[in-house]
């Protein structure tokens, strides 16, 4: 009975209990600072880095990404190794995410290591984002061991101020979609004449619509099918103010 008793201590001594410095990301806290075309909805930046496995056993792991301060717009996405997913959808956050059809274990041999690949998709808003990447093991998944910080900054000035804006006044917070959600029509309130057209994106990004827009105006969408859409404002000279969400229901 004893030596049944210290040989299961000895196969939870080597087999559990990983620890923060087992693992480790490289390079960490980076930052990408970059000119983009925020007219195209797909364009994105991406970070390189690799996640390290400083263990003598080959190792599942969890990994999820943490929106810090980033734009809701913005869609992120991870690419690790092949064998554990590749470059995973936008907006999967996890590779155990209710999306997927089965969790996908980051799984890094022995002394290895995986390619740890962060991406964004700004969806045409400027800005400055910050986003976590928390990796535990996937039986102990409370069991944080090692967090890659990634900041992306689109089209700012030092201070995060969007570099292209033709109409410096606009108000982003006081201008709204109404109804929202809607089954049928919406407008712009509190516009002031500074929305002058609109765009309408499903959420893999299609072009629904291009519409003019006067205060009052209201645009139709009762011929859409139910669900999410980006509804992309502009100025007179075409420059974005603002991107929005609309439900559809």
């Amino acid at each position: 009975m004893k030596q049944i008793l210290l040989l299961s201590f000895f196969l939870l001594a080597n087999l559990g209990f990983v620890k923060a410095q087992d693992f480790d990301i490289t390079p960490n806290d980076i930052t990408l600072d970059t000119l983009v075309d925020l007219s195209d909805l797909f364009t994105s930046g991406k970070m390189h880095s690799d996640i390290n496995n400083n263990t003598a056993n080959a190792v599942e792991l969890r990994w999820e990404i943490v929106s810090i301060d980033a734009p809701l717009e913005w869609q992120p996405q991870l690419c690790v190794n092949n064998e554990s997913g590749g470059c995973f959808s936008w907006d999967i956050l996890s590779n155990t995410d209710a999306a997927l059809p089965t969790p996908k274990p980051l799984m890094i041999s022995a002394n290895d290591h995986s390619i740890f690949d962060m991406g964004v998709r700004p969806r045409g808003i400027a800005g400055c984002g910050t986003y976590e990447i928390r990796v535990a093991p996937m039986d102990d998944q409370t069991n944080i061991v090692v967090i890659g910080t990634y900041t992306f900054k689109y089209n700012v000035d030092a201070n995060c101020e969007a570099l292209v804006s033709s109409t410096n006044n606009f108000d982003k917070s006081s201008v709204k979609i109404f109804p929202n959600p809607t089954t049928d029509y919406f407008t712009i309130t509190d516009n002031k004449e500074y929305v002058e057209s609109i765009q309408i994106f499903n959420i893999v990004g299609k072009q629904m619509a291009i519409s003019s827009f006067q205060n009052g105006s209201a645009i139709n969408v009762s011929g859409f099918p139910n669900g999410l859409y980006l509804v992309r404002m502009l100025d007179k000279d075409g420059d974005i103010l603002k991107t929005s969400r609309l439900t559809k229901r």
